[in-house]
């Protein structure tokens, strides 16, 4: 029985470009949340920074880069 996961065969490019605009996507949403948060409170906490960053570029990479590597081209 094939699976899902040996059904789809990621190259090279694709996970290149999976990992690249899912972090993209990912630091631009982080910035916008540092700036809300600077914005209403002064500096927000370095470790609230890095949770902040760490969970939208997973996510970001999770749910963007497979739009990007997969997304047709023409």
């Amino acid at each position: 029985m094939m699976t899902f996961a040996s059904a789809i065969r990621i190259d090279r490019s694709a996970l290149t470009r999976m990992t690249v605009a899912g972090g993209a996507w990912g630091l631009t949403l982080s910035i916008g949340f540092f700036m809300i948060a600077f914005l209403r409170c002064g500096i927000p906490c370095p470790y609230d920074i890095a949770i902040v960053t760490a969970a939208c570029v997973g996510t970001g990479i999770v749910t963007i880069g497979p739009l990007a590597a997969f997304a047709s081209p023409r």
